[in-house]
């Protein structure tokens, strides 16, 4: 069962890459990651809150057109963060955060709380990775890499299975 499902994530990630854009294939990312990731306090919740600092463009927008998306039969849910919260209120909200580049610097700058927590930061480059986030999806040419930042992730509380383990790249190595 679990080589049929990193099959599957295998094939869903290289049909993506093969024939759309970056944003759909980042939004397929994101949802696909959600399946390899234990929250700690996910039988609690209702849904998994997936935060974007806007809905209406990059990954988010392709996520939002997609309808009934769920996670071990939960629904996921998008959420705008707004760019005032701090960590530890984004981490409240959110179990998966995506980060766009354009907004890294910004975001990343007024962390200087960083503390462990449940939530998944994810980010569109190696900078991201280096300045404390968890995961990065990397443009090489026409492909997406995901890049994990194995000393932050170590901090968190989740655990990451090892079948998306397996299909990352690791950074710093």
């Amino acid at each position: 069962m679990r080589l049929i499902n990193l099959t599957i994530l295998l094939l869903f990630v290289s049909l993506y890459s093969a024939a759309k854009s970056p944003d759909q294939v980042r939004s397929a990312f994101l949802y696909q990651m959600a399946k390899f990731v234990e929250f700690p306090d996910e039988n609690t919740k209702s849904s998994f809150q997936f935060c974007f600092y806007s809905l209406e463009s990059g990954p988010a927008s392709e996520l939002k057109s997609a309808t009934k998306l769920n996670v071990r039969g939960k629904p996921i849910k998008l959420v705008e963060a707004k760019k005032t919260w701090n960590y530890k209120e984004l981490s409240s909200a959110c179990d998966i955060t995506y980060i766009d580049e354009t907004n890294e610097n910004d975001i990343l700058s007024a962390w200087t709380d960083t503390i462990e927590s449940n939530m998944l930061t994810v980010g569109e480059s190696i900078e991201f990775l280096e300045r404390g986030g968890i995961a990065s999806l990397v443009q090489e040419g026409s492909k997406i890499r995901l890049y994990i930042n194995k000393q932050a992730l170590e901090k968190q509380y989740f655990i990451v299975r090892s079948r998306l383990l397996a299909v990352s790249k690791f950074h710093p190595n």
